[in-house]
């Protein structure tokens, strides 16, 4: 039996998801675990799968159109000749409804004016119409303005002025208006010197004879790039926690003379880690020790969880994705190496399935590879914290009253007060001070 198939919610946040490319055409056996779509999401591009045994009888949605989480896609069957009429019918009437109307707010208002009498829509020019395509059946109930702009690819043209005398405004003799016209002369741009300023033939032939003012360099051509569905998220999530989450921040500055040659030792052992994978092991044991900052806040309660996810932001051309390592308190450093590597691949390839980059309860956002020093970051929600690691660079320190070089570097702890106290948020840095300073403590 024929079946309707619908774009599937790959994440909570996903509202939205544009097909990238149909795997499979009209026609096609299906069996189970077959692709037959390539779809972006909020957070990556991700195949969508079937499960059972059938044939892809009606592709509903082109590539590259946009189709909210839950509408149908496609009609899936058992047989080549089932007949679909009435599930493509169906289809297309539940992606033309309309949404539903929010429930209106019936509470008085004893301010509120007296609504005025209704006035007729207006009706568009009929040239106007054809010109852009409206249909008259389109007009009736609707502001003609808001019908000609919502549609799917208009460009108000202005119809060019026809080229004729300068307008009588402008005081200038016959013999003037005369030689404007053979020489090509705007009058308005021409300054009178005859009587209460009127141009005369001589004015005219002056501004004939100044060179043409040069053309202004022109440079290269604005770019207008379409927000793609994961830039649309990050803007509509981090905007509603700048406004919503009452933030202050903690800068600390560590000393990393011992985590330098404590690489360096690893290395030669064959252990291939990077800073970051030092600082998120330092992290992840960390909110092991100061467990009230590994929380999320929700209105009703404080959430404290008892794993350590940690989140790592990974830069993508058109966004970011927080890939995350999970228990990562209980793994070693070359757990931590390998599993981050292959995460940022597969980030930057736009391969992770939702699992790897929903669930992280902290979040590192480290910049100090390009040579930041230091910066702040929002928080990734529903976390309390996220900590922006800046560049490690050596510099004058003063040491037992003496003046020597050392490493050092910066970090900010982004709080989100109505979890995380400032007492709280020192006590943590205090923690991961303690193992970015003492390396040795990383390896237990």
């Amino acid at each position: 039996m024929a079946e309707i198939f619908v774009m599937p919610q790959a994440s909570p946040t996903m509202e939205v998801g544009t097909i990238l490319a149909w795997r499979k055409a009209e026609g096609d056996a299906l069996s189970p675990q077959d692709v037959i779509a390539e779809v972006e999401t909020d957070k990556a591009a991700m195949e969508i799968e079937v499960f059972d045994d059938g044939v892809l009888l009606k592709i509903l949605v082109a590539e590259g159109d946009e189709v909210p989480a839950g509408a149908p896609i496609a009609i899936i069957g058992t047989s080549a000749d089932e007949d679909i009429a009435a599930l493509v019918e169906q289809a297309r009437a539940a992606a033309s409804a309309p949404a539903a109307a929010a429930p209106a707010d019936t509470s008085p208002d004893p301010a509120a004016a007296p609504a005025p009498a209704s006035t007729p829509a207006p009706t568009p020019s009929p040239a106007v119409a054809a010109r852009v395509g409206l249909s008259a059946a389109s007009w009736a109930g609707r502001d003609v303005h808001e019908s000609i702009m919502e549609m799917p690819s208009f460009v108000y043209e202005v119809p060019a002025a026809e080229v004729g005398d300068p307008p009588r405004s402008v005081r200038a003799a016959p013999a003037a208006r005369r030689a404007a016209r053979e020489l090509g002369v705007d009058l308005s741009t021409v300054s009178g010197t005859g009587p209460r300023g009127r141009v005369l033939r001589e004015d005219v032939e002056k501004a004939h004879a100044r060179p043409a003012a040069p053309a202004a360099a022109t440079g290269p051509a604005d770019e207008v790039v379409r927000n793609s569905q994961m830039r649309k998220t990050i803007a509509r999530r981090l905007k509603a926690v700048w406004l919503d989450a009452p933030v202050f921040y903690l800068t600390a500055q560590f000393n990393c003379d011992s985590l330098v040659p404590f690489r360096s030792q690893l290395k030669a052992a064959g252990v291939k880690v990077s800073y970051n994978d030092l600082m998120m092991k330092a992290c992840a044991k960390a909110l092991r020790d100061v467990p009230a900052v590994n929380a999320s806040w929700a209105e009703d309660a404080i959430t404290r969880h008892g794993a350590v996810h940690v989140g790592m932001a990974v830069a993508l051309p058109d966004g970011l994705i927080t890939p995350v390592v999970r228990n990562a308190d209980q793994k070693g450093l070359a757990a931590i190496a390998a599993e981050t590597r292959d995460l940022a691949t597969r980030a930057r390839d736009r391969k992770l399935g939702p699992d790897e980059y929903q669930g992280s309860t902290f979040t590192i956002s480290n910049l100090g590879m390009m040579g930041i020093e230091q910066f702040t970051a929002i928080i990734n929600p529903p976390e309390a914290v996220i900590l922006a690691v800046g560049s490690m660079q050596q510099e004058p320190v003063v040491v037992d009253g003496a003046l020597t070089v050392g490493w050092r570097m910066k970090v900010t702890l982004t709080c989100d007060h109505r979890v995380v106290d400032g007492a709280l948020g020192a006590e943590f840095l205090q923690a991961v001070r303690r193992y970015i300073e003492t390396p040795a403590l990383l390896a237990t």
